[in-house]
C-alpha cells in the first residue's frame, strides 16, 4: 500500500510541475506500476507512437503486492499519449528492451537483454518482433557463454545486425568480467547467420550506437577505458568502422585527459555528429558536440561544448543520452539537467555547428529525478521524449510530448 501512496504521489507532483511555461505547450504521461518502469526508446508509428524498455508486472491480494516480474515492456498510444496496447515479454527475472526499430511493415524490432536462470543466472541477448497491432510475432533470447546484453540494431541486406556487450573473454587481452563490445547477426525471422565477432581491449569497451555508414559499412560508437595504452588518463570515446559481417575495418579512440562516455550519433549528410558526456555521475557533468567528416577517421571538423542552463542555477551539471535529426536540419538532444541524484528531463535544440539555438530548451521535473533517455520529432513539429521518473525505489516510464 506505501508503494502505492508514494507512486500516486509522485504523479502528483510531476504533474503539478509540469504547467505551461511561457509559450511552450506540452503533454506528459506515465505508465507504469509499482516498483520500476522506464522509457529506453521512443519510435513514431503511422497513427501514434511506440515506446520500449521495462515494465515490471506486479501480483496483487487484495491491496497488498504478492510479486514482481520485470519485463521488456512495448507499449504504444495515440498522438494524444493515451495507451492503445501494451505488451510484456521475457522471463521469471529482470529483462528490457534497449532500442525500438520500426520495419517498413509497421512491425517493430526491439532489442535488449533477458535474464537466464536455466542453469546459472546470465543474461542473454533478448530480440523481440511485434506486429502492428501489438502481437508478438516471434522472441528470442540467444545463450552464450558469459553475459551479454542487447544495446542497439540496424537493418542490413540479410536481416539486422546487432550491437552487444559481452564479458567473456577472448584472445586480444580481454579479461573475463571485463566487456567488449560484439555483434551478432540475425535474419528477419530471428534466426542467427555466422559467428558473433567481438573487439575489445584489456579493459571495459562498451558500444553505445550503431548506424550505416555513408559508404555502406556500418559505424559504431562507444566509450572504452584503455587508457594505459593510449597516454589518456580515463575513459575515452570509441570509434569502429565495421561491415555487415561485424568485422572491425577500422578503429580510433578520441579523448583527453578527462572522462569521456559515449551517447549518440546521427549520420549526416557530409558526416557524422557525435554527441557525448564529460564527467562521471555525481560529479559536474558537460555535454558535448563533435562533428566528423565522411572520412571518419579524418581530424573533426569541430568539437562544441552544449550549456544548457536556468536563470539562477548555481548547478548546470548535463549528461546527454541521445541525438535526433529534425525535418529542419537541426538537432534534438536529450538528457538530463543537474546531477543525477536531483536530475531533470532534458530537452534542447542545436544547429549544424553545435551551437544551442536560442528559447529552445525544456527541463521538467520536481521530487525525485527524471530521465530523458530517448527523443524524437515528427513533421508535424512535436517533439516526444521518453524516460523515466523516480523516487525511492519507485519509477514509472515518462512521455513528454511539446513543441519549442
Amino acid at each position: 500500500m506505501k508503494k502505492l501512496i508514494k507512486t500516486a504521489l509522485i504523479i502528483l507532483v510531476l504533474v503539478l510541475s509540469c504547467r505551461k511555461i511561457d509559450d511552450q505547450s506540452y503533454t506528459v504521461k506515465f505508465y507504469g506500476d509499482s516498483y520500476e518502469d522506464i522509457g529506453y526508446s521512443v519510435s513514431i508509428a503511422s497513427d501514434g507512437y511506440v515506446i520500449a524498455g521495462q515494465l515490471t508486472d506486479v501480483s496483487r491480494t487484495g491491496n497488498f503486492i504478492t510479486g514482481t516480474n520485470k519485463n521488456m515492456g512495448i507499449i504504444k498510444t495515440g498522438w494524444d499519449g493515451n495507451v492503445v496496447w501494451k505488451l510484456s515479454a521475457g522471463g521469471v527475472r529482470s529483462d528490457w528492451g534497449s532500442k525500438l526499430f520500426k520495419n517498413d511493415d509497421g512491425s517493430y524490432i526491439c532489442v535488449g537483454t533477458y535474464t537466464d536462470s536455466t542453469n546459472v543466472v546470465q543474461t542473454d541477448v533478448f530480440v523481440v518482433k511485434v506486429s502492428a497491432d501489438g502481437s508478438v510475432v516471434w522472441q528470442k533470447n540467444y545463450s552464450r557463454p558469459g553475459n551479454q546484453t542487447g544495446v542497439d540494431l540496424v537493418k542490413t541486406g540479410e536481416g539486422y545486425l546487432v550491437l552487444c556487450t559481452t564479458d567473456r573473454a577472448n584472445l586480444n587481452g580481454n579479461i573475463e568480467g571485463n566487456t567488449d563490445i560484439q555483434f551478432m547477426r540475425i535474419t528477419a525471422n530471428g534466426d542467427t547467420i555466422g559467428s558473433s565477432p567481438q573487439f575489445g581491449f584489456s579493459g571495459n569497451d562498451i558500444g553505445v550506437a550503431i548506424k550505416q555508414a555513408l559508404d555502406g559499412n556500418y559505424i559504431v560508437f562507444g566509450t572504452t577505458d584503455r587508457s594505459q595504452e593510449q597516454n589518456q588518463d580515463k575513459n575515452n570515446l570509441l570509434l569502429l568502422l565495421i561491415n555487415s559481417s561485424g568485422s572491425v575495418l577500422q578503429s580510433e579512440i578520441l579523448g583527453t585527459s578527462a572522462d569521456e562516455y559515449a551517447a549518440d550519433f546521427e549520420v549526416v549528410r557530409d558526416g557524422y555528429l557525435l554527441t557525448y558526456t564529460i564527467g562521471q555521475d555525481g560529479d559536474a557533468q558537460e555535454i558535448w558536440v563533435k562533428k566528423m567528416q565522411a572520412d571518419l577517421f579524418a581530424a573533426p571538423v569541430f568539437t562544441s561544448k552544449v550549456s544548457v542552463t536556468t536563470p539562477g542555477a548555481t548547478d548546470n551539471s548535463n549528461k546527454v543520452y541521445a541525438i535526433t535529426r529534425r525535418i529542419s536540419g537541426y538537432y534534438l538532444l536529450s538528457g538530463i539537467y543537474g546531477k543525477t541524484t536531483a536530475a531533470k528531463m532534458m530537452v534542447c535544440e542545436i544547429d549544424s555547428t553545435g551551437t544551442l539555438v536560442a528559447g529552445h530548451q525544456i527541463i521538467k521535473g520536481s521530487t525525485g529525478v527524471q530521465y530523458a533517455y530517448d527523443v524524437t520529432a515528427g513533421e508535424d513539429g512535436f517533439i516526444i521524449a521518453v524516460g523515466k521518473n523516480s523516487y525511492d525505489v519507485n519509477s514509472m516510464i515518462t512521455f513528454l510530448k511539446f513543441k519549442f
